[in-house]
């Protein structure tokens, strides 16, 4: 059976598994539908009789492609939501000092916000520069997958590195007394 015979006679099963991730947050069903056909597709090319039966092989790289789809949606909604707040002069910056709420008229918010952004930007600045540049991936929502491709290592190694740079930036902050975020997203001096 050619690859293009099996992908063909396997879009029934790309449908059907397509059809349980219609929750995905801002993707439509059609779109969907088109991820799991294209990593059947991939599935296809890719398979090697020798080593089983195509259908699971087919199946598994489905769900594979519609879960970093789903979570990489699920990233950007959470940081939609997030910025749906935040003041519009500074929406080009990706930073994460950059990222705090507009305090707006009310003088102690401004000086919280003001303290934040302080704390922050010397917490990030204590970090080498590749956590640095984990944490700005990170912030742009970035799959642990993308941050692999575009740091020339696995998606293995780029969750584990972006892990120690979130742990390396709050034990920083928490040397500097911060201890998490209230219910504003500004840092927290509170014990933890």
């Amino acid at each position: 059976m050619t690859a293009e015979q099996r992908f063909t006679l396997h879009l029934p099963l790309a449908a059907q598994i397509a059809a349980g991730y219609a929750n995905i947050p801002g993707v439509s069903l059609d779109d969907i539908r088109s991820v799991a056909d294209a990593a059947l597709h991939r599935a296809s090319l890719a398979f090697d009789a020798e080593k089983g039966d195509f259908k699971p092989y087919a199946a598994r790289a489905i769900r594979n492609a519609l879960n970093d789809l789903h979570q990489k949606q699920a990233r950007q909604t959470r940081l939609l939501v997030g910025e749906a707040d935040l003041p519009q002069a500074d929406a080009a910056s990706t930073s994460p000092s950059h990222r705090l709420p507009d305090a707006g008229a009310d003088v102690v918010l401004q000086i919280r916000e003001a303290e934040s952004r302080r704390a922050l930007e010397q917490a990030l600045a204590a970090l080498p520069v590749r956590g640095r540049q984990i944490l700005a991936l990170l912030a742009q929502g970035c799959s642990y997958s993308e941050m692999g491709e575009r740091l020339g290592v696995s998606k293995q190694a780029a969750s584990k590195a972006a892990a120690k740079a979130m742990q390396t930036l709050r034990e920083e902050l928490a040397r500097q007394g911060f201890h998490g975020l209230d219910t504003q997203g500004l840092l927290k001096t509170d014990p933890p």
